[in-house]
């Protein structure tokens, strides 16, 4: 009888363990009752068509390539890219028992935070929402590129190239991740050029390349010889319009070697690792460490963001330099960049 006591009072024990083992990893989501091992369907909202942009296919591409090398996880990737769908595929995906939803932007970030309010056990990612309240939502964690340091390393080559002493600049969207772009561009040119004269334009859309061209053309008519453009598919326009003109080009997300086939003009491209981002996110939440209520940045130390110049950039020795040295000071956190446009 004591033998069965005592395998008895083991067995209670070790199923103590167990329970004290198990509260503890579901107190890791702060608030949520979502465990690590429990992640294993993820879905990702994009509020733009998967196909319209060249930093989507990319992260596209990457999520598949993912999956198929964790063949565990589910990955479902839909748009939604108006807003009366925001909320009914947001909540849909919810509703089908998706542990993880990612979604995207500003545009989302209400549909998001209204879902996740009605689904406390469920995570979300809201990829550069901007929510000004995410603090109330434990289960709702923003993630996003520091976009800033590669504005700044673009800034710095296009007004190393500038002669005229006239650049410009053509944003998505006058939202505050591209302000966040421009506010770098511009602190990046001054570094070089203390009175150079910057144009900013906003599109009011990412997949329209012949207002991207319009644009562009404006600003060289007002005497720019180097031009960028942050604007999704709506920057291959501006590309085209640097082509068109014979001026030098800065780019965002891609290189554009099919527009400059035959003209080397594009300096370099601040290139956005969306998929390694979306990727890191997802990782952290299956290992524990997802972080609600708060917004998550990463950049070049992390290996998500970088300024490649590319093969056929005519960039000179001198202003790749320039850039070098600018990105040596950011590194080694001697720079400050704000986030905040000294015009628009």
């Amino acid at each position: 009888m004591k033998k069965y006591i005592g395998i008895l009072m083991i067995a209670i024990t070790l199923i103590g363990l167990l329970a004290g083992c198990t509260s503890q990893s579901s107190s890791q989501t702060e608030g949520s009752d979502q465990t690590a091992s429990q992640i294993t369907r993820v879905a990702f909202v994009s509020d733009q068509p998967l196909d319209g942009s060249e930093w989507l296919v990319n992260l596209v591409n990457g999520l598949n390539e993912y999956q198929t090398e964790h063949p565990e996880l589910e990955i479902k990737m839909l748009e939604a890219t108006q807003p009366s769908e925001f909320e009914p595929k947001v909540r849909s995906l919810a509703e089908e028992g998706y542990q993880l939803i990612i979604t995207t932007y500003a545009s989302m970030a209400e549909a998001t935070t209204k879902v996740a309010k009605d689904f406390p056990d469920t995570l979300f990612g809201s990829l550069d929402g901007t929510i000004t309240n995410i603090a109330e939502f434990s289960n709702v964690g923003e993630f996003g590129l520091n976009r800033t340091e590669t504005g700044y390393l673009a800034g710095v080559a296009g007004a190393s190239m500038s002669e005229s002493g006239i650049v410009g600049i053509v944003g998505g969207m006058d939202e505050p991740i591209i302000n966040a772009i421009i506010a770098g561009w511009q602190q990046g040119l001054r570094r070089v050029n203390p009175d150079i004269t910057d144009l900013v334009s906003y599109a009011g859309t990412w997949t329209d390349p012949t207002t991207g061209k319009d644009l562009g053309l404006a600003m060289v008519d007002k005497g720019a010889d180097v031009i960028a453009g942050a604007a999704g598919g709506t920057g291959a326009g501006t590309a085209q319009a640097a082509a068109e003109r014979d001026i030098y080009y800065v780019a965002w997300d891609t290189h554009y070697d099919e527009v400059f086939a035959t003209k080397h003009l594009e300096l370099g491209s601040a290139l956005n690792y969306f998929d390694k981002l979306v990727i890191a996110f997802i990782e952290s939440a299956i290992a524990g460490e997802f972080k609600g209520g708060v917004r998550t940045e990463m950049g070049m130390k992390e290996g998500v963001v970088a300024f490649d110049f590319g093969p056929n950039s005519p960039i000179s020795e001198e202003a790749k330099s320039n850039v070098e040295a600018a990105l040596k000071d950011i590194t080694e956190g001697k720079v400050e960049i704000s986030s905040e446009p000294l015009h628009k």
